[in-house]
């Protein structure tokens, strides 16, 4: 790392997200068939309300960081992101992480309205899990893959 402080905040910001996404598609829906359905309604009622106070700026720091960096990128790039291996890989990065903000954006959305299903809660975390490895298999790949 070379510290630059965007880049430790992304990555902070970063870790944390997939941290939780993680531990809720690794650890949180593995018990989900020890619980009965309202105990589970109440641990996801639980993360919901927490949830709502942490990640917006979690979210919100991670996402300024990394619009930061990819603009300083993209000038040292001359705006010419489709010459490049790092520019191309670096593209395809930030349109799964802006998949992944509507996700998170649309489930906020449901749990404030009180529309969060449990199955709802469960794709919506899959579907963002498989969205973050590729996006952590793309941010390993920027500088080393190259064509």
């Amino acid at each position: 790392m070379d510290g630059n402080p965007l880049l430790i905040v992304h990555l902070l910001c970063a870790t944390l997200f997939f941290g939780i996404v993680a531990f809720e598609v690794l650890i949180l829906e593995g018990i989900r068939p020890f619980l009965p359905a309202a105990t589970m309604t109440l641990v996801e009622q639980g993360i919901h309300t927490r949830g709502r106070k942490v990640m917006p700026w979690v979210v919100g720091l991670l996402f300024a960081s990394g619009i930061a960096m990819a603009v300083l990128h993209f000038d040292a790039m001359d705006w010419k992101v489709w010459h490049t291996s790092f520019g191309v890989l670096l593209t395809v990065k930030i349109a799964l992480a802006l998949s992944v903000l509507v996700h998170f954006l649309l489930a906020l959305k449901h749990s404030i309205c009180g529309s969060m299903t449990s199955k709802r809660f469960k794709y919506t975390h899959l579907s963002v899990f498989a969205h973050m490895v590729a996006i952590l298999v793309l941010a390993k790949s920027l500088y080393g893959v190259g064509w």
